[in-house]
């Protein structure tokens, strides 16, 4: 017998013994793990499918994109989600089709000029390296304004306002915090009627509260019929901001004579209002976002962006006696108007550099 024989003889001996575990055993254990493998594989190559073309579909944020996501892959993970922003998606591009961006709206003789905003996302906050930042400006966070929307051009002037006084005869109050004497202090006989400095019916309302704003918008409302509202807090960073991610819609600089503030380089400067549009407007075609009077939003007080709405919507969480404002104003320094810059009012109060702008929910 030869070497190799002996071998093959022992080999053959012990796997009848049980020593060594038999070919067939081993062949059909390998194919089970193979098989397994393969399950495994399969089970997970649909999900990772869905996954690409859901995040294809989200990133256009077209209505096309969800139609054929759904369609293609009508048990996806995301199917049911995917057909709900379809819908979105559809009413965003009937809005756009019938308000372009850009497109000029004024509802009523007397009423704000309105300027259509279109849909999109934007990096809400400020970065740590920017020059001025307070802590309530982040975190940086996405925002995503799903619909477009309409925006007041300016701010709402003197004279738009006391159409609606003059209409509802709504209680303004009798006192104002004016700034007088190089003092702050609640002054009875003064009010957006005179806020003790000159004004024309052109010059941005003053000496107003976030409830006489709410009772202004609800007016207009009624009065044309359309959604008039407050911008939510992230519609007014995302409207003044016009796609820039600069400090100012500008650039990073103050400049000169570019706004309305304490060491802006205007006329008005630390003295009053400037008269509505007196600068260049930006992106968007607004007018005073930087400077000129704080402007009222629709959302509650919070010194966090933790935890904020990532889809526009206004935040009904935290102080609610106190207001959110955004802008700046001709009485501030100048890091005060940058677009990412956040204080707060108690909502009764009406201070001589207080005002508002407002918004407009569109409809197909």
């Amino acid at each position: 017998m030869t070497t190799r024989s002996r071998v093959w003889a022992t080999l053959v001996a012990l796997a009848l013994a049980g020593a060594l575990p038999a070919w067939a055993d081993y062949d059909a254990g390998q194919k089970t793990w193979d098989a397994g493998r393969a399950a495994e594989a399969l089970a997970e190559w649909p999900k990772a499918a869905d996954n690409a073309a859901f995040a294809r579909a989200k990133a256009s944020r077209k209505a096309a994109a969800y139609a054929e996501d759904s369609w293609s892959r009508p048990q996806g993970r995301q199917a049911s989600e995917a057909k709900g922003l379809r819908g979105k998606a559809e009413k965003s591009e009937r809005l756009a089709d019938k308000y372009p961006p850009g497109t000029k709206l004024r509802d009523c003789e007397g009423c704000p000029e309105m300027v259509v905003v279109p849909a999109g996302s934007f990096m809400m906050g400020s970065p740590e390296s920017e020059d001025g930042r307070n802590d309530d400006e982040g975190p940086v966070h996405r925002v995503t304004i799903a619909q477009p929307f309409a925006a007041g051009v300016k701010e709402v002037t003197r004279g738009e306002y006391g159409r609606f006084i003059e209409a509802t005869g709504h209680s303004t109050g009798d006192s104002c915090w004016t700034y007088e004497g190089e003092q702050w202090e609640d002054r009875s006989g003064r009010d957006w009627r005179g806020p003790a400095f000159r004004q024309t019916d052109e010059h941005p309302v003053v000496c107003v509260s976030w409830g006489d704003a709410q009772a202004y918008v609800k007016w207009l409302s009624e009065k044309t019929g359309k959604g008039y509202r407050l911008l939510t807090e992230s519609e007014w960073e995302y409207v003044a901001r016009a796609g820039s991610r600069t400090a100012h819609h500008w650039g990073d600089d103050i400049g000169r004579n570019r706004a309305n503030c304490y060491g802006c380089g205007s006329r008005w400067d630390d003295k009053s209002t400037a008269p509505v549009g007196s600068f260049g407007s930006n992106g968007f075609g607004l007018y005073d976002v930087h400077g000129n009077v704080w402007e009222w939003v629709e959302d509650c007080w919070d010194a966090s962006y933790a935890g904020a709405p990532a889809d526009g919507s206004a935040w009904e969480r935290g102080d609610c006696s106190d207001r959110a404002l955004r802008s700046g104003s001709w009485y501030i320094s100048p890091w005060y108007l940058r677009s990412a810059i956040r204080s707060s009012g108690t909502a009764g109060d009406r201070v001589s550099d207080y005002g508002f702008r407002v918004a407009r929910t569109l409809t197909p």
